[in-house]
């Protein structure tokens, strides 16, 4: 659904997000909105992680449903818990793979 848009400038500010890209691995599924937020779904523990970076701010919902919102920049100086840092970085290596992913895309559309 979607699939055949062409966002226009501004639309990010204007319109709900939509999702651009998503994929699969053995432990979640990983989401990446218009407006760039970032989801996480891990398979196991039904645990999900979302990154914004809008607000530069991660939300961590545990297995008991419970949920909560970090800036990035108080992670970065006080640290976090130890469940949180591993899905963290998990969530690099996913973001990285989506930017390996859109560059690749991006050559492979001006060649």
């Amino acid at each position: 659904a979607g699939a055949n848009i062409t966002p226009r400038d501004g639309d990010e500010l204007t319109r709900l997000p939509y999702l651009r890209h998503w994929f699969r691995t053995k432990s979640a599924i990983v989401l990446h909105l218009s407006n760039g937020t970032v989801q996480i779904n891990f398979f196991q523990d039904h645990t999900k992680l979302i990154l914004c970076p809008l607000m530069g701010a991660v939300t961590y919902i545990n297995e008991k449903r419970e949920f909560y919102t970090y800036k990035m920049t108080l992670i970065e100086e006080f640290g976090c818990c130890k469940e949180l840092a591993s899905r963290l970085r998990y969530a690099r290596n996913m973001v990285e793979k989506l930017m390996a992913c859109k560059s690749t895309a991006t050559a492979a559309t001006s060649a």
